[in-house]
């Protein structure tokens, strides 16, 4: 569980440089590069003192990264040019879980406990009450819809990565130890692989870029910090914030509902941050919803350990 509420901060971490990434780059030129820098500092790992591209079961793991990378992020970034980050994160966030649980009762055979599934609910009913808007009579209902699919594209997303990404672990050869930086690195090659796709893709429809051009204009300054930024981002998310995700999944072995429950934590985790850096204050409704999520995250702590 350790593993799992660590990945929650260091997933808290990369959504605040991420935040301030998207101002400088479009989506898929953020995805792609911070993917790339963790693919090499992850590589670099894997291949010096992990399980590199071995273990059995590489080609799950490309597999639930193209499922959970690739689709999840996508449809995020998507969803958050429509509906918002802050509803985007919850439709992710409290989707997934309940997802990625139902996933693998169907297909694993690995349904949770009644205190398990209640400690899950009270996480996800803490989040959304925390971070639910509470107006959105301004969005154009047909645009409203689109980022509702997209939002749900991203649940699927990461919850469909997650399950798969648990049985890439129990397809591992016996006797050989896949940790979970070396998980993470075969997991975020598929990632890589789909975001570039994506942006060969829109290369093609179209030659001009929307995002900033490094090669016109951005200061040396800017750059600095648009490095820094990238640097921040692939290091805190998929590199070791995947990293303690995937020990969480495959090596304490935890379902992927609880994962997700806890992890599911990380858009509260973030208001400290907005605090001190965007000068926000929270309301009483995110207070009440924090202390009800925390709550579900010490029972099924608790309920874990037993």
């Amino acid at each position: 569980m350790t593993a799992a509420i660590l990945a929650t901060i260091l997933f808290a971490l990369s959504a605040v440089s991420g935040k301030r990434l998207s101002h400088h780059l479009t989506a898929v030129e953020a995805n792609v590069t911070r993917f790339f820098i963790a693919a090499v500092f992850l590589g670099i790992y894997s291949h010096a003192f992990g399980a590199g591209l071995g273990g059995g079961a590489l080609g799950m793991f490309f597999i639930s990264g193209i499922v959970g990378f690739g689709l999840g992020d996508y449809g995020l970034f998507q969803a958050y040019r429509i509906i918002g980050s802050r509803l985007a994160m919850v439709m992710t966030q409290c989707l997934a879980a309940p997802f990625a649980a139902t996933v693998e009762w169907l297909w694993l055979g690995e349904a949770l406990t009644a205190g398990q599934v209640l400690a899950g609910i009270g996480i996800l009913i803490g989040v959304g009450l925390a971070l639910a808007p509470g107006d959105t009579g301004q969005i154009d209902k047909a645009r409203w819809k689109v980022g509702i699919f997209w939002g749900l594209i991203s649940a699927i997303g990461q919850g469909g990565g997650a399950v798969l990404s648990r049985k890439a672990g129990s397809l591992v050869a016996e006797g050989v130890m896949v940790d979970g930086l070396s998980a993470a690195y075969q997991r975020v090659l598929g990632g890589l692989a789909v975001m570039l796709l994506v942006f060969a893709l829109q290369r093609m429809v179209s030659a001009k870029r929307t995002g900033v051009n490094l090669r016109a204009g951005v200061v040396p300054a800017k750059v600095k910090w648009i490095i820094l930024l990238l640097l921040a981002n692939a290091l805190c998310g998929p590199t070791l914030g995947v990293g303690a995700y995937q020990w969480a999944l495959n090596v304490d072995n935890l379902p992927s509902g609880i994962v997700l429950s806890v992890v599911a934590l990380a858009p509260l985790v973030i208001i400290p941050f907005s605090m001190k850096f965007e000068g926000e204050r929270p309301t009483v409704r995110s207070l009440i919803g924090s202390v009800v999520a925390v709550a579900g995250v010490i029972l099924m702590t608790n309920l874990v350990e037993k």
